[in-house]
């Protein structure tokens, strides 16, 4: 018998296991929060907007929309969360309060966004400018998608109807979800264009999408590995200037 408790010792290890697993998911949400706030201030600063106590008033949103909002089960989607739908939607609100129009807001944030995403895609550029690179790049596309888009709070489909294709189909996307839940699922396809502008960039491999975040019933990703002789120019500004059609 438990002294303390006076429990079978079976259940004092599983009440004490259990608050050692409450206790690491506190630690661990104030972590990634933290880390999200540190995205956040990297975001306004990258807008170059000097407008006084902007960072400040858009931390405040930050704190406010993850007080409110429903925590995820799990992690990936936790990251996404406090990465992107925080970060995004809490530099959206504070310039739409500060009297910003909707198209001014959402061209600011957008623009700022995808600059704090410049030095992730240095990497894949050094990663992917080699057709073996790319042709890697493919062949672990599903296994990471299945890691970093859990179900059932995702849900896809991955297919490769050719050899040097792949494509993935998503009917439900918790990111797009959550930018719902915190009432700023006009600026969801900054997300978006942040994983493009960040991992669209080999020569070796086309990539065609449409998402549900502008409109499209499903988002449909078609990855074509291209033939050695037919590389494709890579721009920098190609999902910046999609902000103004989006």
């Amino acid at each position: 018998m438990a002294v303390a408790t006076g429990l079978p010792a079976r259940h004092s290890e599983t009440i004490r296991q259990q608050g050692v697993v409450v206790m690491l998911a506190v630690v661990t949400r104030g972590l990634l929060l933290q880390l999200g706030r540190s995205v956040l201030g990297s975001t306004v600063k990258a807008s170059g907007l000097t407008e006084t106590n902007l960072a400040a008033d858009a931390r405040g949103v930050f704190d406010k929309i993850a007080r409110d909002v429903d925590w995820p089960a799990q992690l990936p989607n936790q990251i996404y969360l406090v990465e992107m739908v925080l970060p995004v939607a809490a530099f959206y609100r504070a310039l739409h309060e500060r009297g910003w129009t909707q198209p001014d807001a959402t061209r600011a944030v957008h623009e700022a966004f995808l600059a704090t995403g410049d030095s992730q895609r240095r990497v894949f550029v050094l990663l992917m400018r080699s057709r073996l690179g790319a042709r890697l790049f493919l062949r672990t596309l599903r296994p990471n998608w299945l890691g970093l888009t859990p179900r059932p709070a995702n849900q896809w489909t991955v297919t490769r109807p050719q050899p040097d294709v792949v494509q993935i189909e998503v009917s439900r996307c918790y990111r797009l979800d959550a930018f719902r839940q915190v009432g700023t699922p006009e600026v969801a396809f900054v997300a978006c264009h942040f994983e493009g502008h960040v991992m669209d960039v080999s020569p070796h491999i086309r990539v065609t999408w449409n998402g549900m975040a502008t409109g499209a019933e499903r988002c449909r990703y078609c990855f074509e590995l291209l033939g050695r002789d037919n590389r494709q120019p890579v721009t920098s500004d190609r999902y910046l200037r999609q902000a103004v059609t989006s």
